[in-house]
């Protein structure tokens, strides 16, 4: 199902000077070619009110009862306050606004409403409501806020209506929108400044948010979406100490990050429903915390990160999920926990140092990769604190580090509880520290191309405790002053080491 946009919308685009349609979401959405100049003279003939004020301590109070009414509203000066009133459809209000300590509330009852507000000056307050049902002709509301302490509210009923907020310049602004329905659209394609508040509460199915750009510190952004099919995508993110968190509730959401660039930037993301998606293409910057928790089934999570001392959290809870990590830095802690049938962990730790991977899998067919300076010769690992607890039946750990004995001082515990556990294992490089604990039945370790695991270096300890039955301990240590201890307790078991 497509969506057509009201005639008013490119009445409204055209008069900001710019095409509509680059903003909208125009795959899912039908354009129309209007011009504004002969809806406007059309629609306000006999329903205009051109409203003019240069004075301080001015009160206007508008109000238009019917179809196709238009209201220009320029306002220089403090303290001013106007309040506006249209019900029906196809109402416009341009409101241009200059000066500090002004006050516009903007109230539209009907469809194919609109309200364009140019905001400019200290210590303003916008409060624009729009009612009504709008999934084929839609209300909307637009705003271009150059200034500091702001104050913009925003809300939206019934369904279809968008709103978008353009080029935001200036500190300290908040801004507030609330969306009830479905097919709701929400944006802002630039937001620069520090210190700036933006809280948006989506209520529906197919409902949207994006952030083509956000650039500056301490801007806290809180996104919250109730329903069913809802998209957020945050195209561009830089400057340090922001906070975003993101809250979806319902089925089948999704969250892009396209580029988070800066430091000291706090991310909370947590979803509840099923087929929900987390992804990103690239984290880049030092002293970073991301929190992602997902409820349910079939949930997945992909991050890149480029920096240190960066912290990044994942907390799964449900059956087949996904968890992907990519890593270049050093001082970074990385955390997974699983909980559920069929999920999987794949953390790629590239080049850094002083890493801190935490890894937790309860339930059943987990499986863990951990792969660190491979298949990459130039790339190298060092002093990276690996830890793996898988807790389920048919649980499956691969551990790859180096390839030409460049990564060192890594230290590899892995412990298994459950039936059929398997340790695929190519470890190179030298003072490493590697502690294995299975418990259950059938358990295993070899390598991860062959049929026994290989260790390879100088003073490598190497310690495997098994207890169960049938156990299997096969592979080869290659390296000077290596330490092997394999203790096995059970029926069945097996042990095959050389050392050379």
């Amino acid at each position: 199902m497509k969506l057509n946009k009201s005639l008013l919308s490119c009445a409204i685009a055209i008069a900001m000077g710019t095409s509509f349609a680059s903003y909208a979401d125009t795959n899912n959405k039908a354009v129309s070619n209007s011009e504004i100049g002969t809806k406007i003279s059309t629609l306000s003939t006999a329903n205009a009110i051109t409203l003019a004020q240069s004075q301080n301590n001015n009160s206007a109070v508008l109000t238009q009862n019917g179809d196709s009414n238009a209201l220009e509203i320029a306002t220089t000066g403090n303290e001013n306050n106007t309040t506006v009133t249209q019900t029906q459809s196809g109402n416009f209000t341009g409101v241009t606004t200059t000066g500090d300590s002004n006050t516009q509330i903007y109230t539209q009852d009907g469809v194919a409403n609109g309200v364009l507000t140019e905001l400019t000056g200290n210590n303003n307050s916008l409060s624009v409501m729009q009612s009504g049902q709008g999934i084929l002709v839609n209300n909307e509301a637009i705003n271009k806020i150059a200034g500091d302490d702001n104050t913009i509210n925003i809300e939206q009923g019934a369904g279809g209506h968008w709103f978008y907020n353009y080029d935001m310049k200036g500190n300290e602004n908040e801004v507030n929108t609330l969306q009830t329905g479905q097919w709701h659209e929400a944006e802002i394609t630039t937001l620069t400044g520090d210190q700036n508040t933006f809280d948006l509460e989506q209520a529906g199915y197919w409902n949207t948010f994006k952030v083509s750009s956000l650039q500056g510190n301490d801007n806290e952004l809180e996104i919250e979406q109730d329903g069913e099919r809802n998209a957020i995508t945050i195209s561009d993110i830089s400057g340090d100490a922001n906070e975003l968190k993101i809250e979806q509730d319902g089925d089948a959401h999704a969250v892009t990050f396209a580029a988070v660039k800066g430091d000291d930037n706090e991310i909370n993301l947590d979803q509840e429903g099923s087929s929900n998606k987390i992804a990103s293409n690239l984290f880049e910057g030092s002293n970073n915390e991301v929190t992602i928790t997902q409820v349910d089934a079939n949930n997945l999570t992909t991050i890149d990160v480029v920096g240190d001392n960066n912290e990044l959290t994942t907390m799964q809870v449900g059956s087949a999920n996904e968890a992907y990590m990519g890593v270049i830095g050093s001082d970074n802690e990385f955390m997974v926990n699983q909980t559920g049938a069929t999920n999987s962990v794949h953390l790629a730790n590239f080049n850094g140092s002083d890493n801190d991977v935490d890894l937790v899998q309860s339930g059943d067919e987990n499986t863990v990769l951990v792969q660190s300076s491979y298949p990459d010769v130039s790339l190298s690992s060092n002093n990276n604190d690996i830890d793996i607890a898988q807790n389920g039946a048919e649980n499956e750990a691969i551990v790859t580090l180096a390839g030409i004995l460049e990564s060192n001082n890594n230290q590899i515990d892995i412990a298994q509880s459950g039936d059929l556990n398997a340790i695929d294992m190519m470890v190179e490089g030298n003072d490493h520290s590697i502690d294995i604990s299975q418990t259950g039945e059938g358990n295993w370790v070899g390598g991860t191309e062959q049929s026994a695991f290989l260790v390879g270096g100088a003073n490598v300890t190497f310690n495997v405790t098994q207890m169960g039955n049938g156990n299997i301990v096969e592979g080869s240590v290659i390296g000077v002053n290596s330490t092997v201890s394999v203790t096995q307790m059970g029926d069945g078991n097996a042990t095959t080491i050389t050392q050379m």
